[in-house]
């Protein structure tokens, strides 16, 4: 016999696959792995200390009061300004959460991460792709999602274009997320401050450290307390509080490993040229244009070696990869060059 459900139920977020991203998935894999943007020579020693020197038999102060205040002091901004997350996903996730509703737009300079598409669709909001930021914005756009630069074209706006647009999002009552993942790699300049600016921090991709799922977001104090409002207790663990405490102090090895990193990039964007068209924008990461991206990621799984396709980024014909030592770099060269030939199309 079945219980009859309550007719007055509230309508739950509808049920969504998981949205499609680089790295480890349900299929075991053990070779070189080049779907993932993170800094080859990581982790830092600097933070895995802290990781190691955190103290893991008590819960973590549930405000952080001195993670925030380090890093507040840090971007010269107040402690209240400052949102923690393990990982920027949870935090686009309660940005959407706070400021989407149904009907909703999420307007999007190129295609976004796939987690904000999701978060916004659970929320049941539509999301736009746009190819520049708009003078105006649509109806009841809410957020305007920025990557600075973006993933996998490395593109970015200059920090003129984004104060025009979080002036646009301040008049039409909407945010602008500034998605800061791989600028670390770069040189961009540090967004401009805007009352309806987010900038989205994930350091653990510069430090190599992504296991440990660092973030945080800098915004309005009125902002950041939407977002701890929807965070649960003790929503950040001891060893991700001690890593983000500990970021101040571990800029030498940004300082000693991005230029390799970038040195390996460049090379292997040129090397990569001569198999097909390349897009780099100086990022860590790169695309190549292959025909079957699909196909081919499946072959190069098979042969130990994993790329990104692209097809969930609007782009099916186009893998991207990003760099990791020179001599594995070879290796992926290896791998392409006997598949795609002087051609550079597979399928």
């Amino acid at each position: 016999m079945t219980a009859d459900l309550p007719t007055d139920r509230p309508v739950l977020p509808p049920l969504l696959p998981r949205a499609a991203h680089g790295g480890p998935d349900a299929q075991p894999f053990t070779g070189l792995d080049f779907s993932v943007n993170t800094n080859p020579y990581g982790p830092n020693p600097r933070l895995i200390q802290a990781v190691r020197d955190a103290d893991h038999a008590h819960y973590p102060d549930p405000t952080y009061a001195r993670v925030r205040e380090r890093l507040a002091a840090w971007h010269a901004t107040e402690p209240g300004g400052v949102a923690l997350a393990t990982g920027a996903s949870d935090l686009l996730h309660r940005l959407t959460r706070a400021f989407l509703g149904g009907g909703d737009t999420l307007l999007s300079l190129h295609a976004p991460f796939g987690e904000l598409a999701r978060a916004a669709a659970l929320q049941r909001a539509s999301v736009q792709v746009v190819p520049a930021l708009p003078a105006t914005l649509p109806a009841r756009t809410r957020l305007v999602y920025v990557g600075y630069p973006h993933n996998p074209t490395g593109h970015a706006p200059t920090p003129a274009e984004l104060l025009s647009a979080a002036d646009t999002c301040a008049a039409a009552g909407a945010l602008l997320i500034v998605d800061e993942a791989y600028a670390p790699f770069t040189a961009l300049p540090v967004p401009p401050r805007h009352p309806a600016l987010v900038r989205l921090l994930s350091p653990g991709k510069a430090h190599g450290i992504v296991g440990a799922r660092p973030a945080y977001a800098l915004a309005a104090p009125t902002v950041v307390a939407s977002l701890d409002n929807l965070a649960p207790a003790w929503h950040v663990t001891a060893a991700t509080a001690a890593v983000l405490a500990a970021l101040p102090h571990g800029a030498r090895f940004l300082a000693e490993t991005l230029p390799r990193v970038a040195a390996h990039a460049s090379e292997l964007a040129a090397d990569l040229g001569r198999l097909g068209r390349t897009e780099h924008a100086g990022t860590p990461f790169m695309t190549l244009r292959v025909g079957d991206a699909a196909a081919l990621s499946a072959d190069l799984r098979e042969g130990g070696i994993r790329v990104r396709d692209c097809a969930s980024y609007g782009l099916p014909d186009c893998i991207r990869v990003s760099t990791r030592l020179p001599g594995e770099n070879a290796a992926l060269l290896r791998a392409l060059t006997a598949r795609l030939g002087r051609g550079g199309r597979h399928g």
